[in-house]
């Protein structure tokens, strides 16, 4: 498919109607490459009463990207004056606005929420995940490359048996990716982070309850802080500032999940140290683990290795593949940047080489 100039695009001075703009912007909307191509569609929709259509990213035109923030600031300086209806002009304005934002890197943007498609035994399923707006350092607001990979990488393990009700912990669940997953493969899983992310967390509990319990799923969530392994809260109802109904968990789990939460030298000996707590005592328990390779914390991940032989734990399966931590790229009226492209190593752990 041949790349279209901006110039083919509908121009300011022609006096287009409102419709051809949004029709415009819904095309030039900036996916996250973390995502299949086939999977990429504009959830954003217009009002039915100016009749926008829903865009499917694969079936539209491919713009070329020299000097789309130009024709996109161009949008948001005029005051379209040709355009009466003032509610479709502040859409126009807001649509320019976040296809900017798009293209300034994921810290720039505000809240969103995507869908991911993620395989199963009977098919693929669709889990919609909402990242609010990234501020400070909570970096659990936002879905990463390994994340992505490993909820896509779970039903090889062929986890859950018939017959059998799987209790699966996650630790460090960020947005719940992973965790809905495995949930959605039809285990019963509790999803813990720390408060600052939970509340997001529950959000997206809330959101795709309904697909996990059609495949026999379910989902908690707890606020567990690995500084202080042993304790960890169960929100019955879900809500942290509402709820005061919750237990502490005092259960230990057969398979335990985590992914990309190495990021300082303290974490490797605060997650080994929660694995150890939470993990049951089962011959066959199993601990799945994957984190991207980035320079930086190649030592936390020796460092995560060490630890876990310490604790009797074994790799059983590991191996690397590939992904793209989704805006990782300035803009893109620049060419590609290849350091958003991220190899991760994923791993399988038990006690005994001979584990099932």
């Amino acid at each position: 498919m041949s790349l279209l100039d901006v110039f083919d695009l509908p121009q300011i001075y022609t006096k287009p109607s409102p419709e051809a703009l949004l029709e415009t912007l819904a095309i030039l909307t900036s996916a996250p490459p973390s995502w299949e191509p086939s999977d990429i569609k504009d959830t954003t929709e217009c009002s039915a009463r100016l009749g926008r259509r829903r865009i499917t990213k694969s079936k539209a035109p491919q713009i070329n990207p020299e000097g789309v923030s130009r024709y996109l600031t161009s949008i948001v300086s005029s005051d379209l004056r040709w355009i009466q209806d003032e509610e479709a002009k502040e859409e126009i304005w807001n649509q320019a606005s976040f296809r900017l934002s798009e293209r300034s890197g994921r810290t720039a943007m505000g809240a969103l929420s995507r869908k991911f498609r993620i395989p199963s035994p009977e098919g693929h399923i669709e889990l919609s995940i909402h990242e609010p707006a990234l501020t400070g350092d909570d970096l659990g607001l936002k879905t990463w490359a390994a994340s992505y990979l490993l909820a896509k990488r779970l039903p090889t393990f062929n986890l859950v048996q018939p017959g059998r009700k799987l209790q699966v912990l996650e630790l460090g669940s960020g947005t719940g990716l992973v965790g809905l997953a495995m949930a959605s493969l039809g285990a019963d899983v509790v999803l813990t982070d720390l408060t600052s992310i939970h509340p997001n967390l529950v959000r997206n509990l809330r959101d795709n309850n309904e697909i996990v319990q059609e495949r026999n799923g379910s989902v908690k969530s707890g606020v567990l802080d690995w500084t202080e392994p042993t304790s960890c809260q169960l929100f019955l109802n879900g809500d942290l500032k509402t709820d005061e109904s919750y237990v502490n968990l005092d259960t230990k789990f057969p398979v335990i999940l985590a992914t990309d939460s190495l990021y300082s030298p303290e974490h490797p000996r605060w997650l080994v140290n929660t694995i150890e707590t939470w993990l049951a005592q089962d011959n066959d328990a199993k601990v799945i683990v994957e984190f991207p390779l980035r320079d930086a914390y190649l030592p936390e991940i020796q460092n995560f290795r060490e630890h876990m032989s310490k604790i009797g734990l074994l790799v059983l399966e590991e191996g690397h593949e590939v992904g793209y931590d989704d805006w990782g790229h300035c803009g893109v009226d620049e060419e590609e940047d290849d350091n958003a492209l991220v190899r991760c190593w994923w791993s399988c752990w038990g006690r005994s080489l001979v584990a099932k």
